[in-house]
């Protein structure tokens, strides 16, 4: 039993008042006697009103305890937890996150359990009542609501698929919560296999809550003998050196027990290399390949089948052995310029020529374009204008340009960015910076106290990095992370400028750089049958950030001008959400269920499929059965 408030303890003072006034009290009763032999009892009476002596059974003090003590439980609001039926409203929240795909024993996928699962329950503990269905991906969908038609419900959950990017379990709770907050006969009931990359015990739900999982545990992780069987290709990459290609890979075995794994590496379609893998039980081994055939893509598979198969492929494109061509423009800078050097970059240096002006570079397409010290509007000739907009763009700020501001000696605010990967830029001093108003596209990577020191962004699928102090101005050349944020810079700027887009989780959006001319662009997947989808659009032009596709593989972006022509043709890794490979995993965290009439009760770690049933209907019942035997009592004189 439980209590919601344990306030009423106060009136059981009442007893204790009413015991008191029954000892204290003095009987006398009148009666008609034929002797004096009744003279004895009269003694053995006036022995009992002494007020310590024990007290005598009396009914009618029998019942006001009694009634005292029904009204001291009351008022502490007793409830008691009973299984409950299926309420009239049933809120179902689904997880269709990537670990929602491993197969289980029975051969089905977990989501495919928690359908059937979903249908079971409505079918055997709910019938006729009405349904709401919400999805747990990157963002809560909210697919049915309130809808009594079991075949709509049986539709919606035909409509769910898996999504294999990054989901947000604690918005979805939340949004469930919020949307049964004033139910007053409503039930949650979340479908998963917590495999949870996030803390969820912080959400408390005012109805009902439990959690189904489809592992056939809510308490505890899977034993052993019952835990799925997974093996991951963690990473994957490829390099062309000057003598041959290699590559690495590494292989994360997510299960309890040893397995043997076989791989397959292909060459864009040709297999050219086959390997054996044994992993130990939570391993994690590498495996290295050297001395393959040059290929535009390679693909590693594992064909060794496991739980999940959305991990088991992962392909890579070699990183070309040209260097980057870069048009330096400016009066220059050895440091810069010995840093471009060590980041395998061929620069060409550009200076004003007589008249006054800075030529554009003629029969070259340089690959980055770096301005120290030079202001953009300097470059109004056509052939500069049509380079700036369709190359990066890496701009050092002029010692001459007029707005200026001490920079504080604060500690530098850094934040993620590949351009910062590494750099700590401790002890570097800059004397001067200069102040403008940041464009809408760019984001302060580096600040100081509020002043920004670098910014970055993305301009009509173009990259953009600008450091709002000149090089003369700072000791950061001086420094040796200097050379690496060099490359950083170099890598990051030039990162679309070879034949693909790299890598990327399912569904996550990310910058696009975008050809000049591109009218209309295309995702394409690489196998059969597969269709095209459309490219986003902002307004009447192409979009620069783009949401990649949901399903893992590889895809060509396909950019076409207006005539339909092609322009260029990118290819693009789809990941599913690394986190989800670990299939075994299990989220302890527990939801709270805390009636709004019952604030006070803390709920800890109750079963979910138990509810509280309030006791004070039964116990008003009672206390006046109580007050009308306690009436006939004293009415028929039984008071002793």
């Amino acid at each position: 039993m439980h209590f919601a408030t344990l306030s009423g303890l106060w009136f059981s003072l009442s007893i204790p008042f009413i015991l008191l006034l029954y000892m204290l009290k003095r009987r006398y009763i009148d009666t008609e006697i034929s002797s004096h032999m009744l003279w004895r009892r009269i003694l053995r009476e006036q022995e009992a009103n002494q007020p310590w002596q024990r007290l005598k059974r009396q009914l009618l003090l029998l019942l006001q305890l009694l009634a005292a003590s029904l009204l001291v439980l009351a008022l502490m609001q007793p409830l008691i937890r009973e299984q409950q039926t299926a309420k009239s409203h049933i809120f179902f929240v689904l997880d269709a996150s990537a670990s929602m795909q491993t197969t289980t024993h029975q051969g089905l996928t977990r989501l495919e359990q928690a359908k059937q699962g979903i249908l079971s329950y409505v079918k055997e503990e709910a019938p006729n009542r009405t349904y709401s269905l919400m999805v747990i991906k990157d963002q809560p969908e909210l697919i049915l609501q309130k809808e009594s038609d079991v075949s709509a419900l049986r539709g919606a959950l035909d409509k769910v698929a898996p999504f294999y990017g990054k989901t947000n379990v604690q918005e979805s709770l939340s949004l469930a919560s919020a949307l049964t907050r004033e139910e007053s006969d409503g039930e949650v009931r979340i479908y998963t296999d917590r495999q949870w990359a996030e803390k969820a015990d912080e959400i408390i739900f005012s109805v009902p809550v439990q959690v189904v999982s489809v592992q056939g545990s809510v308490e505890a992780a899977l034993p052993p003998e019952d835990a799925a069987i997974n093996v991951s290709i963690s990473q994957f990459g490829v390099k062309n050196n000057e003598t041959d290609v290699r590559a690495v890979a590494v292989l994360k075995n997510w299960s309890t027990v040893n397995t043997v794994v076989e791989t397959k590496l292909f060459a864009d379609t040709q297999i050219v290399r086959t390997d054996s893998v044994q992993l130990k039980a939570g391993e994690q081994k590498s495996i290295f390949m050297e001395k393959l055939a040059s290929a535009n893509v390679y693909k590693l598979q594992l064909v060794t089948k496991d739980a999940l198969e959305a991990d088991n492929t992962s392909y890579a494109f070699p990183e070309g052995t040209g260097r980057t061509q870069i048009a330096y423009v400016g009066e220059g800078n050895l440091f810069l310029q010995k840093a471009l050097l060590l980041a395998k970059a061929d620069v060409l240096h550009i200076q004003k020529s007589k008249d006054g002006i800075y030529p554009a570079p003629i029969g070259q397409a340089p690959d980055l374009i770096l301005l120290d010290g030079v202001d953009e509007s300097s470059l109004k000739t056509n052939g500069w204008q049509k380079i700036l907009v369709s190359k990066p763009v890496w701009r050092f700020a002029s010692s001459a340009e007029s707005t200026k501001a001490m920079v504080p000696k604060a500690p530098f605010t850094i934040e993620e960015h590949p351009v910062m990967r590494y750099i700590r830029l401790q002890d570097v001093n800059v004397a001067h910076v200069q102040i403008r108003v940041a464009l809408p596209w760019e984001k302060a990577i580096v600040s100081s106290d509020g002043v920004p020191l670098l910014l970055a962004g993305t301009e009509e699928g173009a990259a953009r990095l600008s450091f709002t102090f000149p090089l003369e101005q700072s000791d950061l050349a001086l420094r040796t992370e200097f050379p690496i944020l060099v490359q950083n810079a170099v890598a990051w700027l030039t990162q679309h400028q070879g034949g693909n887009l790299g890598r990327a989780t399912a569904g996550e959006r990310i910058d696009m750089p975008l050809h000049t001319q591109a009218a209309k662009a295309v995702w394409t997947a690489d196998k059969e049958g597969a269709s095209e989808e459309q490219a986003e659009r902002n307004g009447k032009g192409l979009a620069a950030r783009q949401t990649v596709p949901n399903l893992p593989g590889l895809y060509m972006f396909k950019e076409f001008d207006e005539e339909g022509r092609e322009l260029q043709a990118r290819l693009l890794e789809v990941v599913m959400d690394a986190r989800e490979s670990d299939v075994n995993t299990f989220n302890a965290s527990k939801l709270s269920f805390k009636p709004i009439s019952e604030q006070t009760l803390q709920n800890k770690g109750n079963d979910p499929s138990v509810g509280f049933t309030s006791l004070m209907p039964w116990l008003v019942m009672i206390l006046l059965m109580l007050l009308v035997i306690e009436w006939e009592v004293y009415r028929r004189g039984h008071s002793v």
